[in-house]
């Protein structure tokens, strides 16, 4: 008996319990109130209304309440910030597009964030150098001076 009410309970619980994201402004200045939404409701209602474009290979089941505003990517950014989760962000020209790649291990972790243009690929560290090969007026200097040794010699034979 107690197994059916509790299960009633938790029905009634759920409906009233409605996820809701509502979303405003246009994207350089939007304001976005989430109610028990999943990250993954927010990003999809962003994607309806924004053209945002992101992949996961995350679980975004989170809820999220509370209300953000600000450029699309900084609304975005917080959301996934706050939950913890580790992305990429860049805004081009085509758009806003983030790629959500996992859950970060402790609360307060690094965040990689790209924002308008990516940074500059890491500069390739050259190996160490070998000692300079001796330049052609070097080596006729070296011929010459090799030559004369030779001549000197000779003549003390």
């Amino acid at each position: 008996m107690s197994s059916i009410l509790l299960a009633i309970l938790w029905q009634a619980l759920s409906i009233g319990a409605r996820a809701e994201v509502q979303v405003t402004g246009e994207p350089d200045a939007i304001q976005v109130e989430a109610k028990e939404a999943s990250v993954e409701e927010l990003l999809t209602a962003l994607r309806k209304a924004y053209g945002l474009q992101y992949w996961s290979s995350a679980n975004l089941s989170r809820s999220v309440s509370g209300t953000y505003a600000g450029s699309l990517q900084q609304v975005v950014s917080r959301v996934l910030m706050l939950q913890d989760y580790d992305f990429l962000a860049e805004t081009t020209e085509h758009g806003t597009i983030v790629a959500v790649y996992g859950k970060n291990a402790a609360p307060g972790s690094n965040v990689n964030l790209v924002s308008q243009t990516a940074p500059a690929p890491p500069r390739a560290v050259a190996p160490p150098m070998a000692p300079p090969l001796p330049s052609r007026l070097d080596q006729i200097r070296g011929a010459a001076q090799f030559g004369q040794s030779m001549k000197r010699r000779q003549h003390q034979f």
